[in-house]
């Protein structure tokens, strides 16, 4: 009876274990359900006061691609547990024809083993882990830069095209006087319809101006609220000119970059992973350790005059035999390759860093220079040389045709002095990311 009923009572594990859960009931979760997810763009109002850094510290709040960079982050740790932890125990039970003892026949053994790695390959591979959630985090701190970029980027290009409306628009309300100055000439018999005709002209091209200046706004607007995950359209407030703090000393820019920059600090926590690895292979030369139990139930009846049906326990110990050295040395160079590579990548990022803030630091520079050429002389000195033409042209001293040429040069650079503004902002732009300068 005793014999029937653990048979019995071993059918039932063995079968329920071998159970196939049932799926018909379980649903893989949509996207919108997950956490953190954001699959649409937000709704949100942003003052109309607010300049570029608000701006950034908008998009900073709201893009999903950093939603994307924090949940890569928890996946990556979420590793970690998973390394440091014991594989999973394995059970047996035996049934059938066993073995007899002189205590009687064995009607089923039941046993549990533990596996216990080789002291340190745990650890090694729960830092390694870490490592790669360590580099994640850094990414994410280089994806804000990116996108930081990309904002100022956008708000100066809606900035310049912003201000070659307003410029235009003036102008056209310069040459509307003008041609008003010209059609009383005219009607003295002091000008020419050809004069009207060139006013004209230039009031279309100045139009033409306006059409491309509007589709350009329209663009950078839809640069700024893709980057603000807003909807398509939503209002942004006027771009207006901002000051843009001069920067540090070219050597202290590059020394706070190559010491401090996501992408470097990224490369290193992945090479100190890589090195954890490499401890790890060269752990696994190691055997790991087997630690079990066994219990045998054993039935009073026999073919020994002596059996007496009494139940053994007996304790298991054991070791895995590292006899295949190949896979192990391949690990080995591996994770060599793996730190040489990313030493490699290290080098090249700081060599990349380095361009781009020598780059970004000299531009900005020649566009305060330009800057303040075209305060202190060009602008002036353009603006004065067109008073003085207009009013020798209405008084019959100067011809038409240098009338148009000082107002060209006048517009011509107003817009270069905007387009000089701008490239500065995005030159400063350029070099807050590539010194990681929020």
């Amino acid at each position: 009876m005793r014999l029937l009923t653990l048979r019995s009572s071993m059918i039932i594990v063995i079968l329920s274990g071998c159970q196939t859960p049932d799926t018909r009931n379980s649903a893989v979760p949509a996207a919108s359900d997950l956490p953190g997810a954001s699959t649409r763009a937000s709704h949100y109002s942003i003052p109309a006061s607010a300049g570029v850094e608000q701006l950034v510290a908008q998009a900073l709040t709201h893009h999903p691609s950093l939603t994307a960079a924090q949940q890569k982050i928890n996946r990556l740790q979420a590793k970690v547990p998973q390394e440091r932890s014991l594989p999973d125990p394995k059970a047996r039970i035996s049934v059938g024809s066993l073995a007899e003892t002189a205590a009687g026949q064995v009607d089923a053994v039941a046993g549990v083993e533990q596996q216990i790695p080789f002291p340190g390959k745990r650890r090694a591979m729960a830092l390694a882990a870490q490592k790669e959630a360590d580099a994640a985090r850094a990414e994410r701190a280089n994806l804000k830069l990116q996108i930081a970029e990309r904002v100022r980027f956008a708000y100066w290009d809606h900035y310049l095209a912003r201000q070659n409306q307003r410029i235009n628009r003036e102008n056209k309300e310069v040459l509307q006087t003008v041609l008003e100055i010209v059609q009383a000439r005219v009607k003295a018999n002091q000008g020419t319809q050809t004069d009207i005709l060139r006013v004209a002209t230039e009031i279309s091209k100045v139009d033409q101006q306006l059409i491309t200046a509007r589709q350009q706004i329209h663009s950078t607007q839809a640069r700024l609220n893709a980057l603000l995950n807003r909807p398509a359209g939503s209002r942004l407030p006027y771009p207006k000119r901002s000051s843009v703090p001069s920067s540090s000393s070219l050597d202290q820019l590059i020394a706070r970059a190559e010491s401090s920059h996501p992408s470097v600090k990224a490369g290193q926590a992945r090479v100190t992973a890589f090195k954890h690895r490499l401890h790890k292979a060269r752990l696994d030369a190691y055997p790991d350790f087997l630690i079990g139990a066994q219990h045998a139930w054993v039935s009073d009846s026999g073919l020994s005059p002596v059996a007496n049906g009494r139940d053994q326990t007996m304790l298991t110990l054991g070791v895995t035999l590292p006899l295949w050295q190949k896979p192990r040395r391949a690990k080995i160079r591996e994770a060599n390759a793996g730190v040489a590579e990313m030493q490699a990548g290290i080098a090249s990022s700081r060599a990349e860093l380095r361009q781009r803030i020598e780059d970004a630091w000299f531009r900005a520079k020649s566009s305060r220079e330009m800057i303040a050429l075209f305060d202190q002389r060009l602008i002036p000195d353009a603006r004065q040389a067109q008073e003085l033409s207009l009013q020798s042209y209405s008084a019959g001293k100067q011809s038409f045709v240098d009338l148009l040429d000082t107002w060209r040069l006048l517009l011509k650079f107003q817009l270069q002095q905007e387009g000089n503004r701008a490239s500065l902002g995005k030159a400063s732009a350029a070099l807050k990311s590539a010194a990681a300068i929020r």
